[in-house]
C-alpha cells in the first residue's frame, strides 16, 4: 500500500503541471493563513479549507491524510501540480523558520497582486486585439482583393497606382497567397524559440538576458530583489545566519542566473567578508539594495531593513506594471489608427486617380 502511493506521488509529480489560478492560491494561502493563526493544526487546516470547493476538494483531502500521516506541509504541496515552485519554496521557508503564518499572509497578498493584475492586462487588450484583427481582415481583404480591381481599371485607363498602392496590393496579395506558409513559418518559429528556452544554454541566456534588461525600469531584477529581501526577512528574524537565508533565497529566486550569483555570495561569506561586500561583489545586485543591506548590517537591523527593502521593491514592481498596462491600450488604438489611416490613403489614391482619368 505504501508502495502504491509512493507511486501515485511520483506520477503527480512527473505529470505536465497545470497550475491553479492566481485568484485560486490567494484564497487557498489567505485562508490558511487565518486558520493557521487561529491555532488550528496544519491537516485540520486543510481539511477545512478543502471543504466542498469543487477544484480543491479532492487535493486538499489528500493532502491532508498525508500530512496526518507525518509528512510535512511543504512536501504535500510538492505532491500536486496545482501549486507553483515558488508557493513551495516559501512554504518551506515558513515551516524552517515558524513564520509559516506570516509567509502564506504575504504568499496571499503576492497573489492577489497577480491575479489583479492579470485581469487588468486582459481588460485592457481584449477590445484593442478585437479591433486589431478586424482591421488586419479588412486590410488584406482591401490590399488583395479591391485594390487589384482598381489596379486594372487605372491600366486599361493609360494610367497607374501610385507607389504605395502597389506597393501595399502586392503585400496584400505575396500574403494572401502564402497565408499557410506564412502562418507555418510562424508556428515554426514560436516552436524553435520554445525548444531553445527549454535547453540548458537558452534557460540561461534567457536568465540572465531578464536579470540584465532594462526593460520597465528593471522589473525583473526588482522582482529577484523583493524575493531575496522577504526570504531573509523571514530567515534572519526566526534567528538562522546570513548563510541560511542565501541558501534558501536561491530556492526561492526563480532565476537561475541570479541563483548562481547567490550561490557566489555564501562562497564569499565562507571566506570571510560580510553580506553585503558580498551582494556587491557578485555584480549583479542593484546599487541601492546592497546599500541598504550594508546600512542594516552595520546598524543591526537587517531583518527590518529587508522587510522594508521587500516592501518598497513590492511597491515599486506594481506601480510600474500598472502603468505599463494603462499605457497598452491607447499605444495600440494609436497603431490601429495610422494603419487605417494609411490604408484610407492608399485606397483614395487610385480612387482620385481613376476619377481624374474619366474625368
Amino acid at each position: 500500500m505504501i508502495g502504491l502511493e509512493k507511486a501515485v506521488a511520483r506520477a503527480g509529480r512527473n505529470a505536465p503541471a497545470k497550475y491553479a489560478s492566481s485568484g485560486r492560491l490567494a484564497w487557498f494561502c489567505y485562508q490558511f493563513a487565518v486558520a493557521f493563526k487561529a491555532g488550528i493544526p496544519v491537516a485540520e487546516a486543510i481539511s477545512l479549507i478543502a471543504g466542498d470547493d469543487e477544484y480543491f476538494h479532492e487535493p486538499l483531502g489528500d493532502m491532508a491524510q498525508e500530512i496526518e500521516a507525518g509528512i510535512q506541509l511543504h512536501q504535500a504541496l510538492s505532491n500536486r501540480n496545482i501549486f507553483p515552485p515558488y508557493l513551495v519554496s516559501m512554504v518551506k521557508i515558513g515551516e524552517r523558520t515558524g513564520a509559516l503564518d506570516k509567509v502564506m499572509a504575504a504568499l496571499a497578498t503576492y497573489y492577489e497582486h497577480e491575479d489583479n493584475l492579470r485581469n487588468e492586462i486582459k481588460d485592457a487588450l481584449t477590445y484593442p486585439l478585437i479591433l486589431i484583427c478586424m482591421a488586419g481582415a479588412v486590410v488584406l481583404l482591401l490590399t488583395s482583393k479591391i485594390l487589384p480591381v482598381f489596379n486594372d481599371i487605372l491600366i486599361s485607363a493609360g494610367t497607374d497606382m501610385p507607389g504605395i498602392a502597389k506597393t501595399l496590393m502586392n503585400a496584400g496579395l505575396f500574403m494572401s497567397s502564402n497565408l499557410a506558409w506564412l502562418l507555418g513559418g510562424l508556428f515554426a518559429i514560436i516552436l524553435a524559440v520554445w525548444a531553445w528556452k527549454s535547453t540548458p544554454a537558452g534557460r540561461k541566456n534567457l536568465a540572465r538576458f531578464k536579470a540584465e534588461t532594462r526593460l520597465l525600469d528593471g522589473i525583473f531584477l526588482k522582482i529577484y530583489a523583493a524575493r531575496i529581501s522577504a526570504v531573509m526577512w523571514y530567515v534572519l528574524e526566526s534567528g538562522l545566519n546570513a548563510g541560511n537565508a542565501l541558501e534558501m533565497a536561491a530556492k526561492v529566486v526563480g532565476n537561475e542566473y541570479i541563483e548562481e550569483r547567490i550561490t557566489f555570495c555564501r562562497q564569499k561569506i565562507q571566506q570571510g567578508a560580510d553580506l553585503a561586500e558580498s551582494f556587491d561583489s557578485a555584480g549583479a545586485f542593484p546599487g541601492r539594495f546592497v546599500n541598504m543591506i550594508r546600512v542594516g548590517h552595520k546598524t543591526g537591523e537587517l531583518p527590518v531593513m529587508a522587510r522594508k527593502m521587500a516592501a518598497i521593491y513590492q511597491d515599486e514592481i506594481d506601480r510600474a506594471l500598472q502603468g505599463a498596462v494603462s499605457g497598452i491600450e491607447p499605444a495600440l488604438v494609436a497603431v490601429l489608427s495610422i494603419i487605417i489611416g494609411i490604408v484610407l490613403i492608399t485606397v483614395m489614391l487610385p480612387l482620385m486617380r481613376i476619377m481624374s482619368s474619366i474625368g
